[in-house]
């Protein structure tokens, strides 16, 4: 474990003299200060519903499987390549979460989601060729 420095030092920038010295300010009267605009705004997770993030889990459980179905390219590395134990993993959790979701949504929700489950396992099969 590397050992710590001043902490002082550690979250600021080294100046040259010719650069004055900015008083330091408060996170929250930064975050009052910042500029507003009309973009989307971060949002904290706490701030969430259990069941919307888990809605946006399903999102990432698909893109990991058709990723690992080799379908699309991994957006890291920009290759595409075929981890079918990856993908399984990711179909099984998408599918394990839909059940915890599935009373708790709407119908049209619901539907949206069984296709997409659908779509997942029938690539699936095709692409591990059994």
């Amino acid at each position: 474990m590397p050992e710590r420095t001043d902490e002082s030092s550690e979250h600021t920038a080294p100046r040259s003299e010719a650069q004055p010295e900015r008083e330091a300010v408060e996170p929250e009267a930064a975050a009052s200060e910042a500029p507003k605009s009309g973009g989307p705004q971060a949002v904290p997770l706490s701030a969430l519903p259990a069941a919307d993030l888990l809605t946006s889990f399903l999102s990432l459980m698909a893109m990991k499987a058709w990723e690992g179905m080799g379908l699309v390219p991994n957006p890291m590395s920009g290759k595409t390549e075929k981890n079918l134990e990856d993908a399984r993993l990711a179909i099984d959790a998408y599918a394990a979460v839909f059940e915890l979701l599935r009373p708790r949504i709407d119908e049209g929700e619901r539907r949206e989601i069984e296709n997409a489950l659908t779509m997942l396992r029938v690539n699936f099969v095709d692409k591990s060729g059994g």
